[in-house]
């Protein structure tokens, strides 16, 4: 189990080291992380010296039963109760937030209630401490997995001509739920045919017809932490068009991995540029559209952030994240292979287990 007293030390070391007077945390996904709370329309005041967690009436029981004892649990009405709060801490001068989380209103009557002093950014030190994940998240991580592709394979015999994608995506989901998952990772992307070509073509009323291309991309949330991953399935023998694309998309997730196998690890831009690369030398680069991967836990998309855009310096032993590539071509169909994979002490180490190989994708 987590030991939120541990994670909340981190959280204080950190706001010393910064210089700091207290973090104010609002997000669900670091909530949970820090204290173990469950719920929403919350905040949670990290101090030097005292730590208090804040929520409405509706939520009160919930938060004294889940958070740890060595947080003051306060009941407000109102923002502008917090607020209230705040301004009667007097030490508090600089106070650091999640700017990528919290909204303008909130921003605002903050800002009133410190006396126009501003809220400062501190989102990288307040998520700092979920990039490496420790091994009761991997385990989560990997349970959330399991659970998402034994709803596959045990949906995987309905993928034939004449079935709509809606009635697949139904029909994985309650295969999800009836294996243990909370919910859906995220709503069911499975797209057909010309739909394939889409990279976040969720399911539609489209009936599949012979020799589609199928993407399914699909994850479980278990314990709070979900997974991802993305298959295409070809219901007849593919042409050798789209064999060639997907054995280049293949090749170019294989060369990802052995990019991580090195004694340095590359930077998450310098692992999109390897990735990228076999698909450019393939012919095929402008045709892939988004970034490499992401990182992944107790939200779908968290850091880091893989793709030419990155600003993050180096990825880490203790990192989850996606190697997906791509390649779609408007009105006609789209290939991705996207698999989850953790950076261990001993290497990369896929946590998502369905053999990818052209061979095993071919259902007619």
């Amino acid at each position: 189990m987590p030991r939120h007293s541990d994670r909340l030390d981190q959280l204080h070391r950190l706001l010393e080291s910064a210089h700091y007077d207290a973090f104010l945390i609002s997000h669900p996904a670091n909530l949970s992380y820090y204290t173990g709370y469950s719920g929403d329309s919350a905040y949670l005041l990290i101090g030097a010296k005292r730590s208090c967690f804040f929520t409405d009436g509706r939520y009160t029981t919930q938060a004294a039963d889940e958070i740890p004892g060595e947080i003051d649990l306060i009941r407000i009405n109102s923002v502008a109760d917090l607020c209230r709060h705040l301004r009667s801490e007097n030490l508090i001068r600089k106070l650091g937030v999640d700017e990528t989380k919290m909204n303008l209103g909130d921003w605002l009557k903050l800002r009133e209630h410190l006396d126009g002093r501003e809220p400062e950014p501190a989102a990288a030190l307040i998520n700092l401490p979920r990039l490496c994940k420790s091994e009761d998240e991997i385990e989560r991580l990997s349970k959330a997995v399991k659970v998402s592709e034994t709803a596959l394979q045990n949906t995987l015999s309905r993928l034939e001509t004449g079935i709509s994608e809606h009635e697949l995506a139904l029909e994985l989901e309650y295969q999800m739920r009836r294996a243990g998952a909370e919910r859906t990772a995220f709503p069911l992307i499975i797209a057909s045919g010309p739909r394939s070509a889409l990279p976040h073509g969720l399911a539609s009323p489209r009936r599949l017809t012979p020799g589609d291309i199928v993407t399914i991309d699909f994850g479980a949330c278990l314990q709070g932490y979900h997974s991802d991953q993305t298959c295409t399935y070809f219901l007849s023998e593919p042409e050798p068009e789209v064999k060639q694309v997907y054995n280049a998309l293949y090749e170019a997730q294989h060369q990802g991995l052995q990019a991580l196998k090195g004694k340095l690890l590359p930077s998450p831009r310098e692992l999109d540029r390897t990735v990228r690369k076999v698909l450019l030398d393939s012919g095929l680069g402008e045709y892939f559209s988004h970034g490499t991967g992401h990182g992944i836990g107790l939200e779908i998309h968290e850091a880091p952030s893989i793709s030419p855009n990155s600003t993050s310096e180096t990825l880490e032993i203790g990192m989850v994240f996606t190697i997906e590539p791509g390649c779609y071509f408007p009105n006609r169909w789209g290939i991705r292979i996207e698999d989850m994979i953790h950076l261990g002490r001993h290497g990369p180490q896929k946590l998502t287990t369905i053999d990818k190989h052209l061979e095993n994708m071919i259902l007619g």
